[in-house]
């Protein structure tokens, strides 16, 4: 029984003792979230592996920039309009550069201009 026991504490001490295994690259630079991407390619990088948090931040992006005094001239088709947003980016090198909101609020103003 006190084999056990000893046996037990050896192995919970080493699990809580070791230190957790990072990848240097991801330690030193965590790939950015849709919500935390400085720039346009980094935006599109965590689009890649989620497509949720894109069309949200696509959303947040809108709302942050957009003026809400009626000289916007944006009309959004419909509730859908955040899908179209990562394509036209990809599309777009030039823009991979720009800050994140800069580079969506530019999407959507040629994507959806009021006709």
């Amino acid at each position: 029984m006190i084999v056990c026991g000893l046996l037990f504490l050896s192995v919970v001490n080493r699990a809580y003792s070791a230190p957790a295994e990072i990848p240097l690259s991801s330690a030193i630079h965590p790939a950015p979230s849709t919500f935390s991407a400085p720039t346009v390619g980094d935006f599109l990088n965590a689009c890649s592996s989620d497509q949720g948090g894109c069309a949200d931040e696509v959303g947040a992006a809108l709302m942050d920039k957009m003026t809400l005094d009626g000289t916007a001239d944006i009309c959004l088709p419909s509730t859908d309009y955040a899908v179209a947003v990562p394509e036209w980016l990809s599309s777009h090198p030039e823009t991979h550069n720009m800050p994140t909101e800069d580079g969506i609020y530019l999407t959507v103003k040629t994507l959806y201009p009021c006709r």
